[in-house]
């Protein structure tokens, strides 16, 4: 029911905006919110088309610049929202939403010391912000800071409860410290407040991997892929639910609609790092070990970075939990922990 109210109010407003329109076009304030609305609608087009607009009639429009430049984030055309940030935050210094927003853009990037930097900056200026605490612990996160990560998530989630987001990210950095109990906590209150939290139920689910609960895991991974279908790495951690369980049919149907979405993906683009990884590890997962190093080897000779193999290898930590006697994954572990040492000179 809310759904559909908000459905409806977005209609209502869209015509609205659209009567003001026919009188007067260049109305800027009543292009930028109509821009909102089709930018709340995921129509980023018709919201990009409206925000250019309005630049084009004031090129000192801020609000316009900052509200494209988080379109094109959600675009994933990250320089192009970081040129538009960058002109909004010349515009207004102290717009702290925008710093976060850029700080968000920089992550994505893995260029974390930027990223740290634009948080440090707007939470300096408003520091009861508990989405850009989130991200910046995020961030910390994601550079295995582990314990800053939690000082923000703690300070985050005490200024909001209800943060889900906020409360299955420090879950996440508890289950990457393999403190598995505090992290069920944690993703329990995140799927409590939002039951549709795919991520968070797919995450739950490793931790019961982990855990060694296979029934629960497989719960929260039905679930997650009756959200999300097309999840591969949901469809492969299922998977070996699965064969923890004994179900190898289930298991290989599994992997090979992992494999087939995974395969796609990197046909458009192999240097997308952590798909490249998965595919190698579902090929592994599958006995198929001679195409697992195969792929493992190319990406490691096209120079995948640092924080994916990484990332790869805490992968093959996992299925090693699982499976600890198997010979292929300990030696492909091996192989990433060896170009690991090499390329951070270790």
């Amino acid at each position: 029911m809310l759904v559909n109210h908000i459905i409806h109010n977005h209609k209502k407003a869209l015509l609205d905006f659209g009567r003001t329109l026919k009188i007067n076009p260049n109305h800027t304030l009543t292009l930028v919110r109509r821009g909102q609305i089709y930018h709340s609608m995921q129509r980023y087009e018709d919201a990009l088309e409206d925000f250019n607009r309005v630049i084009e009639l004031d090129a000192n429009f801020v609000e316009a610049f900052a509200l494209r430049g988080e379109t094109y984030r959600l675009m994933q055309r990250y320089d192009d929202a970081l040129q538009d940030f960058n002109r909004a935050i010349a515009l207004k210094p102290d717009f702290e939403w925008v710093l976060a927003s850029r700080g968000q853009i920089y992550r994505s990037m893995q260029r974390y010391d930027e990223a740290l930097q634009d948080f440090n900056c707007a939470i300096k200026i408003n520091s009861n912000l508990d989405w850009v605490l989130a991200s910046r612990g995020q961030t910390y996160q994601l550079m295995q800071s582990y314990k800053q990560a939690l000082k923000d998530f703690d300070r985050a989630i005490k200024l909001n409860p209800g943060n889900a987001w906020a409360l299955a990210g420090r879950g996440e950095t508890y289950r990457l410290m393999q403190r598995y109990k505090q992290a069920l906590k944690d993703f329990d209150c995140a799927i409590a407040l939002n039951p549709n939290y795919a991520w968070a139920l797919v995450t739950r689910g490793e931790v019961y991997l982990m855990l060694k609960r296979y029934k629960d895991a497989l719960a929260d991974f039905n679930n997650a892929i009756n959200l999300e279908s097309d999840n591969d790495w949901c469809l492969y951690v299922r998977a070996l639910a699965y064969q923890a369980l004994k179900q190898p049919d289930k298991a290989r149907s599994d992997l090979a609609n992992a494999v087939q979405l995974a395969k796609e993906r990197y046909k458009k683009d192999y240097q997308d790092w952590n798909n490249t990884f998965n595919l190698a590890l579902y090929y592994l997962a599958v006995d198929y070990t001679p195409t697992a190093e195969q792929i493992y080897r190319h990406a490691l000779s096209q120079g995948a970075c640092l924080q994916c193999i990484h990332e790869a290898i805490r992968d093959l930590d996992d299925f090693l939990t699982i499976f600890p006697n198997h010979i292929y994954a300990q030696s492909l572990r091996q192989l990433l922990q060896s170009a690991l040492s090499t390329e951070s000179g270790e």
